[in-house]
């Protein structure tokens, strides 16, 4: 117990499976250079109620410092995955999942591939006829996952709503 009350980690309602899921997304180490604390973050906003929280409520709940939901909450609206919302009166700052954001995070995720494949181009189009089949192989492949990217994404856009706007859409052009 604090001397600002009782762990919200000792309350019952956190002791379910939102703790296991928070604390199973905050140990992925699949999400490259992700901090954990954005992933916990992120994994308590899919699952909290209300949906919309303050970086106090997140702050509370989670047990991590100011700084690190701040720059947590930073990160994911960067990202496009949460937003900020207000409310009438309230002068706080509330955060919650976009509508399209998982469509979002997995375009900005896999704009990497975009890039794989530009640089393997520009390095194919310098070395002209000493291009091997390593390079070639490299441009292939991005290409590929990357054109399997974008129609998975154009899936999820076309059953959950409006496609994104173009600058979040990774495009194959091999």
């Amino acid at each position: 117990m604090s001397a600002r009350g009782p762990s919200p980690r000792s309350d019952p309602a956190w002791a379910d499976w939102r703790r296991s899921f928070v604390e199973d997304m905050g140990a992925l180490v699949l999400v490259n250079g992700t901090p954990p604390a954005v992933l916990r973050v992120l994994a308590w906003m899919v699952v909290c109620e209300p949906h919309e929280q303050t970086a106090g409520d997140i702050q509370k709940h989670l047990e991590l410092s100011a700084g690190s939901v701040s720059v947590a909450v930073r990160s994911l609206c960067d990202k496009g995955v949460i937003e900020r919302a207000t409310r009438p009166g309230d002068r706080r700052t509330y955060y919650r999942l976009c509508e399209d954001g998982w469509e979002r995070a997995l375009a900005a995720r896999f704009r990497a591939l975009t890039e794989v494949r530009s640089v393997a181009e520009r390095a194919m189009a310098a070395a002209g006829a000493d291009a091997d089949e390593r390079l070639v192989e490299m441009r292939d492949t991005s290409a590929l996952v990357e054109s399997g990217v974008d129609k998975l994404l154009r899936h999820c856009i076309r059953r959950s709503g409006p496609e994104p706007a173009a600058a979040t859409r990774i495009t194959a052009d091999v």
